[in-house]
């Protein structure tokens, strides 16, 4: 899965949850044939950054954006009313992404899920480790959970919520060094969800590393200058050569 920082005007780079501006559409386009990416993932992300969070315009912009895209679209970000939702979903995604909602307006993620189903919620948990180990969920900075593992309570809570759940790491976020999977064991309480690992990816052989998990679905990176060019070309082959399970499509022919 690719993930993509958007404002609705330029696209960013994000090292553990601190933005770097790349550039709008038509830069990225030239510059790193953004499109052609899509051909190596089965799904793109799509993560609403701006700090005022105008889900009008953004919709607006998403909907340019989707035109492009021949793969699922997921959209996190800026959702506040069932209204934003129904906007984004218009536009062109196929699934909505909540993270503080999740715990601070569960009644607006009910609300999505019994309209447009549990499979079209996704879940997402930032999190971040502390030296002795134990982890916090955070939102936007803000601790949720304080430090300590995800409940029963919180499982009874969530897994009713969404279809599946974004473990990113606040931590790996943008480094390139790898996926922390020795945390995942942390959120053992949430193993009836699928997940979807997030943070650290920099190389083909993490992805292959993270996708040989059993407790891992995806993975997903929004380290574009990693992957440009051929590296998510390699990260799918070095998962194949792991014997990873992978889906396969036809290339569609360039337009």
């Amino acid at each position: 899965m690719l993930g993509l920082l958007f404002d609705g005007q330029n696209f960013f780079l994000s090292r553990n949850f601190r933005l770097q501006r790349l550039g709008n559409l038509a830069w990225l386009r030239t510059n790193f044939q953004i499109f052609q990416l899509a051909s190596f993932v089965d799904e793109i992300v799509v993560f609403h950054v701006a700090r005022s969070a105008d889900s009008e315009s953004f919709g607006h912009a998403l909907q340019g954006l989707a035109e492009e895209i021949f793969v699922p679209l997921s959209v996190g970000g800026g959702i506040r009313r069932l209204e934003d939702a129904d906007r984004l979903f218009r536009a062109g995604a196929d699934r909505v992404m909540f993270s503080e909602m999740l715990w601070s307006n569960q009644t607006l993620v009910e609300a999505v899920r019994d309209k447009y189903g549990k499979q079209a919620v996704v879940g997402v948990m930032n999190f971040t480790s502390s030296e002795d180990g134990e982890i916090a969920i955070r939102s936007a900075g803000r601790a949720k959970l304080g430090f300590g593992s995800p409940s029963a309570r919180d499982a009874e809570e969530l897994v009713p919520l969404v279809g599946e759940l974004v473990l990113q790491s606040i931590d790996r976020d943008g480094t390139g060094h790898g996926y922390p999977l020795g945390d995942l064991g942390k959120f053992s309480a949430l193993a009836e969800l699928p997940w979807i690992a997030s943070g650290g990816f920099g190389l083909p052989e993490h992805v292959a590393q993270a996708l040989l998990d059993e407790r891992l679905q995806a993975a997903l990176t929004s380290n574009l200058l990693a992957f440009v060019g051929t590296g998510l070309e390699l990260a799918r082959l070095e998962a194949a050569r792991s014997a990873v399970d992978l889906a396969e499509w036809e290339t569609l022919p360039e337009r």
